[in-house]
């Protein structure tokens, strides 16, 4: 959501002119991150260049070959795109130009505004706590995803695994409960599943396999995860998704 709002309805109204069918609004974090690795790093938006990632290139060099060369060929290295023209100057590239850009208060209201503007699905991202979630729901939210960012920000956030149950039983089957964060194995799947959740999204995994080797390496991380699945679900005596139930979790 920008800081000026009518922008973000705009973007909303181009979303479903071009033919979308779902909107996932994320509103886990609110507040940019203070991600030390990525200081230390020297990791940015936009990416520059220092000796640290200069040595890890040269140790790597068909790594540096097919894919740094490849984005430095085909227009230059990623960065933030396509913002509105009000903010266009606005912005160089910065990442904490961008956050600064993001709304900083966002309500129940702009869940409503949005549902009177998105006809499809409407999906709220980043609910953690079952009265948010069953407050999604009567807000007009077709599903939630139960997400921590990765855990990425909050050191002390519970995990999604141990709030999933409560939403599960708080949304009572009005919308669909969607999970994210930490899904890193097959059987990570399935203990989702077990615990309530209609979907699962595993991005972090297929942002490895594109980042290891572009759309191949992106389909091999998904061929790993549904093996992994099948064998989990093979273990613990499930022919079919159907069959995942808590009662293949182990209570203690």
């Amino acid at each position: 959501m920008w800081r000026e709002k009518q922008l973000s309805y705009e973007l909303v109204k181009r979303a479903e002119a071009a033919g979308f069918e779902a909107l996932i609004w994320t509103v886990d974090i609110g507040l940019g991150a203070n991600r030390e690795h990525n200081k230390r790093n020297g990791f940015n938006t936009p990416y520059k260049a220092n000796l640290k990632s200069a040595i890890d290139m040269a140790l790597h060099p068909e790594w540096a070959l097919t894919v740094m060369a490849r984005y430095i060929l085909g227009g230059g290295m990623p960065r933030h795109e396509n913002y509105p023209p009000q903010y266009q100057g606005k912005v160089t590239g910065k990442a904490s130009q961008a956050k600064a850009l993001r709304a900083d208060a966002v309500s129940w209201e702009d869940v409503d505004r949005l549902r009177d503007l998105w006809p499809g699905k409407l999906i709220i991202k980043g609910i953690m706590r079952p009265d948010d979630a069953a407050r999604a729901v009567e807000h007009g939210a077709d599903g939630v995803v139960v997400s921590n960012h990765g855990g990425r920000n909050l050191d002390s956030a519970p995990s999604t695994l141990d709030v999933l149950p409560r939403i599960v039983r708080a949304v009572d089957g009005k919308a669909s409960v969607i999970v994210d964060s930490g899904v890193r194995r097959g059987g990570d799947l399935v203990k989702c599943l077990a615990l309530g959740a209609d979907f699962v999204l595993t991005g972090r995994a297929t942002l490895y396999g594109t980042a290891a080797g572009g759309e191949a390496g992106a389909a091999k991380a998904m061929a790993i995860l549904k093996d992994e699945l099948r064998r989990t679900m093979a273990y613990v005596g499930c022919p079919t998704i159907d069959a995942i139930t808590d009662d293949v979790i182990w209570k203690g």
